[in-house]
Order: C-alpha cells, then sequence, then structure tokens
C-alpha cells in the first residue's frame, strides 16, 4: 500500500467574541473554512489567561473590540506584541483604538463568508508581514 501523506495543518485562530449567537455563527464557518479554533473566550481576562498557556502561537487572532468584561484593548493590546495577525469585529459605529486603526476591522452586520475571506487574506500575511486595512460597516449577506 502507498503511504498516506501527512494530514494538512489547519490554521489555529484565536476567537473572542463575547455574544454566544455571534461566536457560535463564526465558529462554525471558521470551523468549516479548515481552520482550527480556539475559544471562543468571552472575555478579556480568559483570553489573557488562554494566551499565557498556549504551546503554539495562532496563526491568526479575531477579537471583537467589546466583549463581557468590558474593551478588549488589553487582550488586543497583547496579540499585536505578540505578533499575530489580527482581525478586529465589533458593532456598528465602533472604531478600533488609534494604534490599531492599521488593523482589518469588520464592523456588524457582517456574514461568515466575509470573517473567512478576511482570515484568508490575514494568514499570508502572517508570513509575508503585509496587511491591508479595511473596514465594512452595514454589509449584509448570508
Amino acid at each position: 500500500m502507498f503511504p498516506q501523506p501527512p494530514a494538512p495543518t489547519r490554521p489555529l485562530i484565536l476567537l473572542a467574541e463575547a455574544e454566544p449567537f455571534r461566536a457560535d455563527y463564526l465558529r462554525h464557518a471558521l470551523h468549516d473554512a479548515g481552520n482550527q479554533l480556539l475559544g471562543p473566550v468571552r472575555a478579556v481576562a480568559e483570553g489573557l489567561a488562554l494566551l499565557g498557556n498556549l504551546r503554539e502561537r495562532p496563526a491568526a487572532a479575531i477579537v471583537n473590540l467589546r466583549l463581557a468584561d468590558g474593551a478588549a484593548l488589553a487582550l488586543l493590546d497583547t496579540i499585536e506584541a505578540a505578533g499575530v495577525p489580527l482581525l478586529l469585529i465589533g458593532e456598528a459605529g465602533m472604531a478600533p483604538p488609534a494604534h490599531l486603526a492599521h488593523r482589518p476591522c469588520l464592523l456588524a452586520p457582517f456574514a461568515s463568508y466575509q470573517i473567512v475571506e478576511a482570515v484568508r487574506q490575514l494568514l499570508p500575511a502572517a508570513s509575508s508581514r503585509t496587511a491591508h486595512a479595511y473596514v465594512v460597516e452595514g454589509e449584509q449577506g448570508g
């Protein structure tokens, strides 16, 4: 018999989202797109604890600007300092902190395909160290 080729590695993506429906929606979409998920974490403290215990750096992170215990700034800064490609998400009218304005940001309502595509764009950026900033607000779809 022929040996089986090694299974392709699935990118490890950290998801930080406090709203249960959206977290589940994104978790399923990202998993179906071939990603391995960390989370969802619902609070800044939970995300910081998870990052502190990881053996492997995530390939990318998706973080809502506001989590269950408030603004996600401490988590965002930790992810930024670690050099992890970052996708910001939030509610319509939110704005990322000025020092993260260069990071891609999707504002609700957004569709799962938009998150999946944004993550795909982040992953090559992890190796080439180039990322394109954009903000999408108010697009609907499924």
